[in-house]
């Protein structure tokens, strides 16, 4: 009976009924902080990251696909939250860690303009990408989701997802080659966001 009444509920919520929305929100939202708290370790970064979830599934009710029950799709959708939010932490020790070592080195302002120039040319660049292929690259590098995971969410194949980022990732190539020195190191950061991508 509780499946049923959890798969009443996404039905409506992708008619967009927002009691239906508030309903499941107030079933599985304590549950739910407490199980991302097992991931984060921090009460507040655990809400957060729970409410974000909530916040995307309202913002794409309309095309939500959920094959499976609708608390194993909430519930692994925070689970991919509380995991994304890990890896960009890491990102973030990695670059204090590089900062660090670097601080005793000479300061050269025109190194730092060509990074600022460099993170501006990307976001540029990734802008300037067809909206649905933008869309998979950054679900793909900047929310860390898999292939398939990606595929699921936006109901397309999977060599859809892949020939998408091989396209997206070319175009970035050649826009960008200016940087070419630095953007070795720039693709290494994306790979280590995405391990085992395709899996």
């Amino acid at each position: 009976m509780d499946q049923t009444d959890d798969k009443e509920l996404y039905l409506k919520l992708r008619e967009g009924d927002e009691r239906a929305f508030q309903a499941l929100f107030k079933k599985y939202y304590s549950a739910m902080c407490h199980f991302a708290r097992q991931f984060l370790n921090d009460s507040e970064l655990a809400e957060e990251t729970v409410q974000d979830m909530f916040v995307k599934i309202w913002e794409k009710r309309a095309s939500l696909n959920i094959e499976t029950s609708v608390k194993h799709y909430l519930f692994r959708s925070v689970r991919n939250q509380c995991l994304n939010q890990i890896q960009h932490e890491k990102i973030k020790k990695q670059y204090a860690s590089m900062v660090l070592e670097s601080a005793h080195q000479d300061i050269d302002p025109g190194h730092y303009y060509i990074e600022v120039g460099l993170f501006q040319r990307i976001e540029k660049s990734i802008e300037s990408l067809p909206p649905k292929r933008q869309e998979i690259f950054r679900l793909s590098r900047e929310q860390g989701m898999k292939y398939k995971e990606i595929a699921e969410t936006l109901n397309i194949s999977v060599k859809t997802v892949e020939a998408q980022m091989g396209l997206a990732l070319k175009h970035l190539r050649d826009e960008l080659k200016d940087f070419s020195n630095h953007l070795m190191t720039l693709f290494v950061i994306f790979k280590k966001t995405n391990t085992s991508n395709k899996g």
